[in-house]
């Protein structure tokens, strides 16, 4: 991806102060609606071309995931990679936002708690599966089947989560913060692909949202692109006034930030790497992976 130099902040303790103003800088660049619009129907176009290799009936959701392994190991890409196995490494970030949402809300005091909280509370829900009115998450049962050894790796790892999280930002600044939540946008000329993006943070300084997104280990060298498609799939997803105007990626475990505003240029390169890695995903659809 091509675009002007990206800022990367250099933090040191205590870094909560600078990553909040980052957060809450008012939005500068604006994506005209024309242009907007534009991006839309020329993404569409070329992403309904891409699908129409894919085999009869065959649908395809593309997220973070699968369009960072499609760039960088494109000869992983295009497996169903086998049935999903829940580990407390998959499931640390979900019990992390919620227990991260309880704390926000003032439900519970630290993100231990928070975690301890959310976890008996899915063993709670899974057991009770006759509950019409009670759908438990995803891991609730998996980790209700676990022996105590197995189940206090999970609360670590999500408990480690949540803190880094929780200790990164002064919350108290944040105004009408909402923690998680996904994008969708369904191709408009095809009924087979469905783009998803997620945000770990959401706020709206000056109208705008800002999307957070903390990452594992340190900032890959292709990080505009892993920043950029959350924003991408926000703004196809929304309006003008729903279009990012920054996204910011955190890097707990190296304590690094790199902040990538959003404007037209990164826009249209990162929908054009988007068609790449679809196209990429599509033409290795059912091959085994090497």
């Amino acid at each position: 991806m091509t675009g002007p130099v990206t800022t990367g902040l250099a933090l040191a303790l205590p870094r909560a102060g600078a990553l909040t103003d980052a957060v809450m800088a008012p939005p500068t660049d604006v994506v005209p609606a024309e242009a907007l619009a534009d991006l839309r129907a020329q993404v569409a176009g070329d992403l309904a071309a891409v699908v129409e290799a894919m085999a009869e009936g065959e649908r395809l959701r593309f997220d973070a995931f699968r369009f960072v392994l499609a760039r960088r190991h494109p000869e992983l890409a295009g497996g169903d990679g086998g049935p999903f196995v829940p580990s407390p490494a998959r499931c640390r970030r979900a019990v992390g936002l919620s227990a991260v949402a309880r704390c926000l809300r003032g439900r519970s005091p630290t993100p231990a708690s928070a975690v301890a909280e959310v976890l008996a509370a899915g063993v709670e829900d899974a057991a009770d599966v006759g509950d019409p009115a009670g759908r438990p998450p995803w891991w609730a049962a998996w980790y209700g089947g676990l022996p105590a050894g197995g189940r206090a790796m999970v609360e670590a790892e999500a408990v480690t989560w949540a803190t880094q999280l929780w200790t990164a930002l002064e919350w108290e600044r944040l105004a009408q913060a909402t923690v998680g939540g996904d994008d969708w946008w369904d191709c408009p000329r095809t009924r087979r692909l469905t783009l998803r993006g997620q945000a770990d943070v959401r706020v709206r300084p000056g109208g705008r949202p800002v999307l957070l997104v903390v990452g594992g280990g340190v900032p890959p060298p292709d990080w505009r692109g892993s920043l950029g498609f959350p924003a991408l799939v926000a703004a196809l997803a929304g309006r003008e006034r729903s279009v990012p105007a920054r996204v910011v990626g955190l890097w707990p475990a190296s304590g690094q930030v790199r902040i990538l505003p959003v404007d037209s240029g990164v826009l249209t390169d990162t929908a054009a790497a988007v068609v790449d890695a679809v196209a990429v995903w599509v033409r290795r659809r059912g091959r085994p992976s090497r």
